[in-house]
């Protein structure tokens, strides 16, 4: 009798705790985290005006994440004991997402500066399509993956840069959230080809 009231115990217990990370990944975190990223990256582009071309593109999908993440993450001081959180929220299938729920929060009233450089998200196609029209290889494509949220206000991120079958390079970022703010905590395991 003990044992069993012991159990639902733990079992309510867990279920609350995975809630409160998914309480955490909501279009206004997620926008919030992106913008973080987008002055990072966006920040030495240059307005797209008067036929500019645009050499840093946005990816429209949130890439899945890959057990390349949890494998990633196995040195890192803060991530090592969240390891199995990890590994179970990346192998659990999710739907395809896009980022277009982020870039409305984002976009609708604020940041407009920062929209003329990033322009609309687009696809691997749409991608392919405006490199081959230009000829050049200076573009590249910014790939976020979907967010990993974690315990204590953690939040996972993998983002990649796509230029072409060579020259591709990313890293990962660790942010946290403190009262309400969320702030890069590091960048790590940072790679190219």
């Amino acid at each position: 009798m003990e044992y069993q009231k012991m159990s639902k115990c733990w079992v309510i217990l867990w279920a609350f705790i995975g809630l409160l990370g998914q309480a955490q990944n909501t279009p206004s975190d997620n926008a919030v985290l992106l913008k973080l990223l987008l002055n990072r990256f966006y920040a030495q582009e240059k307005p797209i005006v008067k036929n500019r071309l645009q050499l840093l593109y946005f990816y429209r999908d949130k890439a899945p994440n890959t057990l390349e993440l949890w494998d990633g993450c196995r040195n890192h001081p803060i991530l090592q004991s969240r390891l199995e959180a990890i590994k179970k929220q990346v192998q659990t299938p999710k739907a395809q997402e896009t980022w277009d729920a982020e870039f409305s929060l984002l976009f609708a009233k604020e940041n407009q500066y920062l929209k003329q450089k990033v322009q609309q998200p687009v696809t691997l196609a749409q991608f392919e399509k405006d490199t081959q029209r230009f000829g050049e290889n200076n573009q590249r494509m910014m790939i976020v993956n979907q967010p990993i949220y974690l315990d204590q206000g953690y939040c996972l991120i993998k983002v990649g840069f796509y230029r072409s079958i060579e020259h591709n390079s990313g890293s990962f970022f660790l942010f946290q959230k403190k009262g309400d703010t969320w702030q890069i905590v590091d960048e790590f395991n940072r790679w190219e080809t």
